[in-house]
């Protein structure tokens, strides 16, 4: 009986490495196929337990300033999320393990006591029919497993560009804040002058309350812009796993003006269907419907089948009896017929959603390709037609004032609509370049719905329009 049991143990730690060995190479396959999508690999699994602390190769990484790929780097490395999807493929395989093994045998005895001494029965059965059904399981599993690798791989993906969607808002944020304080500096400069003019007698009162005026205008704007940019750090806090100390990471370059530098435009509907993770994911799960719609046909027929040895010692005179002991389930009043309707209903809704999803997927990728289109030509009209005509018009404002032409508040008026103009081109900027992550995150095969994370072409509320025709 020990050596059963030492038998049993050393077979039940093979299996266990077994298993581990093979979700290291499920989660080697999701890093090669992540890598060729975005260019960078993921980590591989985590031999130890998560403790919580944060891998030094990271905080050195923090030290330098982060451009878009460090931070993506940094991300897979300490996001914990890449952890979490990484234990999913080791579900999906143990599952796919359990799909293949035979349910223990059952053994069962009784003893009855009769004058004539005492009767025993024993019993060692097993489920035969399962014999059958394993295959049909170990497909089910396999396919889920799958699905499971399209959909950890299109994680992967999207929390890339999540990433790079939120340094672009660090960026956009800081571009902000660098126009306000430009600001700022021009609103003193300009104040410290009237303040010498007016001591000289030369402007009277109300002039000098007007540049007074503009220069605290200045400084609420760019207290504003420096909170707004503090609050863009913390979406990108969270991607990358960070708090406490290592929360004061610099980013390195700025919010760029060519959105559209070697992007393809062409062919973008059958490129992300042909990239799709997600429609991966749903063929491995009809995959995998259609093999239980099958297993449930089977059951509806032979829902059970035991067979095994069973043997029994007689009272009366203490001899035992040996043979074969078969247990059949009759489908008298069951004959599986809402298993099989129901996993039938699972497999059209699934080849239904298939065909929707890939609908969903084409409208999403045109809907990108023009938006950044859109967006790109719009920010390139801003910068060389719209801001230039508002930095004109200002110093004409500003000659006119100083030949007193105007008053000071047509001035500020005329400042402070060149400022809404560099906010309308940043944020404009800001949307033309999520607009592309967009496409790009589609092609390499993660589609989220345009109404969940894209942002509308239009201009945004409160600033003036440059117009069409563009």
């Amino acid at each position: 009986m020990s050596r059963l049991l030492l038998l049993g143990l050393l077979a039940a730690c093979a299996s266990s490495a077994r298993i581990e060995r093979e979700t290291g190479a499920d989660v080697d396959a999701v890093r090669g196929a992540t890598a060729g999508r975005v260019g960078q690999e993921p980590p591989p699994r985590a031999s130890a337990a998560d403790d919580g602390s944060i891998d030094a190769s990271v905080r050195e990484m923090l030290a330098a300033e982060l451009d878009e790929s460090a931070a993506v780097k940094i991300a897979l490395l300490n996001n914990r999320v890449v952890r979490e999807r990484y234990e999913r493929l080791g579900v999906a395989r143990a599952e796919l393990v359990q799909a293949g093994l035979l349910r223990n045998p059952v053994f069962a005895g009784n003893a009855k006591s009769f004058d004539g001494g005492t009767e025993v029965e024993l019993t060692l059965a097993g489920s035969f029919i399962e014999l059958f059904y394993r295959p049909l399981r170990r497909r089910i599993a396999a396919a889920e497993l799958e699905s499971a690798r399209a959909e950890v791989t299109r994680d992967l993906v999207a929390l890339v560009f999540d990433v790079r969607r939120a340094l672009v808002g660090v960026r956009a944020a800081e571009r902000l804040v660098a126009a306000r304080r430009t600001s700022v500096a021009a609103a003193s400069a300009s104040h410290d002058l009237m303040r010498g003019l007016h001591e000289a007698g030369n402007v009277t009162d109300p002039r000098l309350t007007a540049e007074e005026l503009g220069e605290v205008r200045a400084r609420l704007d760019l207290a504003a812009a420096e909170a707004a940019a503090v609050e863009a750090r913390e979406p990108m806090q969270v991607l990358l796993g960070l708090w406490g100390r290592d929360t004061g990471w610099r980013v390195a370059g700025e919010l760029g003006d060519s959105v559209g530098d070697g992007l393809d435009l062409e062919r973008v509907e059958s490129r992300s269907i042909a990239q799709s993770l997600d429609l991966a994911a749903h063929r491995s799960q009809i995959e995998a419907a259609a093999q239980a719609a099958g297993l449930a046909r089977w059951q509806g027929v032979f829902p059970a089948l035991e067979a095994g040895i069973a043997s029994k010692r007689e009272s009366s005179d203490g001899s035992w009896g040996l043979g074969p002991d078969l247990a059949l389930v009759v489908p008298l009043f069951d004959q599986g017929q809402a298993r099989r309707a129901k996993e039938v209903a699972i497999l059209r809704e699934r080849i239904a959603h298939h065909v929707s999803l890939a609908v969903e997927i084409r409208s999403a990728a045109r809907t990108y390709r023009d938006r950044v289109a859109s967006l790109r030509d719009r920010a390139r009209y801003l910068r060389d037609t719209y801001l230039p005509l508002r930095t004109k018009l200002l110093k004409e404002t500003l000659a006119n004032y100083n030949a007193m032409q105007v008053g000071a508040f047509e001035v500020l008026l005329a400042k402070q609509q060149e400022l809404d103009a560099q906010r309308e081109y940043v944020e404009t900027l800001r949307l033309a370049w999520n607009a592309r992550l967009d496409l790009e995150e589609i092609l390499a095969g993660s589609f989220r719905s345009p109404r969940a994370m894209g942002e509308p072409a239009a201009a945004p509320s409160g600033h003036e329009s440059p117009g069409k025709g563009h």
